[in-house]
């Protein structure tokens, strides 16, 4: 059995310690709140509706589409976020489990990014919801295709919060860099900027060679237009993981023995 698949085994047999950790986590962050993980729908919703209402009349956008594409960049944008800035600290703040236990060191970053996913499927609830009330005809048969964006989502997201894990590790000062970088990321990608201002603008390349304007439409396609992802979208989202995944392993391969004396 090879080295790679030991490991893979290893974290699925400790499941039931980072699945307690990760829902642990759900429920310290909204223990005593009287609406619980609908603040992971209100919250989004509200800067939707401000936005929608704002930009819509920039640039002359009808609000009961624009808004959708609003609402779909920020819950998809805030989870890929989270799961970045939450990783700075994944070895640090469970110093004392890596101390005791010889679990894979993967397994605390899996246990930030499943609360995230969480907080991201309730929110998606409400995107489905106003769907399926002002743009009905968009529901179709293109809607399957979901089923390979929550997966491809998670799989993108996952080795972020690793290599943000093992780099916040040995320098502290990440997370602050990190934000400074996603905030760029944020006004080159449209997450609330519609495609046609970077093509009219002549910016196109930015989102052309951007996974993250295809990852989007693996979600905004078949929910706003009906439509089935095109293959560019899946091969650039692919393209991404496939390198991701090669940063964590090569980072896993050389450097999960020497977390510990950074802790």
């Amino acid at each position: 059995m090879s080295v790679n698949t030991i490991y893979l085994k290893n974290i699925w047999n400790s499941r039931y310690f980072w699945t307690h950790l990760a829902l642990a986590d759900i429920r310290t962050k909204y223990r005593r709140s009287m609406l619980g993980l609908a603040w992971a729908l209100i919250q989004p919703l509200t800067l939707t509706l401000l936005l929608a209402f704002i930009m819509g009349n920039f640039f002359h956008a009808p609000i009961n589409d624009y808004a959708p594409f609003i609402f779909s960049g920020l819950i998809i944008w805030e989870f890929i976020t989270s799961s970045a800035v939450t990783g700075c600290m994944s070895f640090i703040n469970a110093e004392g489990y890596i101390k005791q236990f010889t679990h894979p060191l993967m397994i605390y970053t899996l246990r930030n990014v499943i609360p995230s996913m969480i907080n991201l499927l309730c929110a998606f609830v409400g995107l489905v919801m106003w769907v399926l009330i002002w743009n009905p005809g968009n529901f179709g048969l293109s809607w399957l295709s979901l089923a390979t964006a929550f997966p491809l989502l998670f799989f993108f997201a996952w080795p972020i919060c690793t290599i943000t894990a093992f780099v916040g590790v040995r320098f502290r000062d990440l997370s602050q860099l990190i934000l400074i970088f996603l905030q760029i990321v944020y006004y080159v990608s449209p997450i609330f900027f519609m495609p046609k201002l970077f093509i009219n603008a002549h910016l196109g390349f930015l989102i052309e060679f951007n996974p993250i304007y295809h990852l989007l439409n693996l979600f905004r396609k078949p929910l706003l237009e009906g439509n089935v992802p095109a293959a560019a979208d899946y091969f650039y989202v692919f393209l991404a993981i496939g390198l991701l995944w090669l940063i964590v392993w090569l980072l896993v391969r050389r450097h999960e023995n020497k977390v510990i004396f950074y802790l």
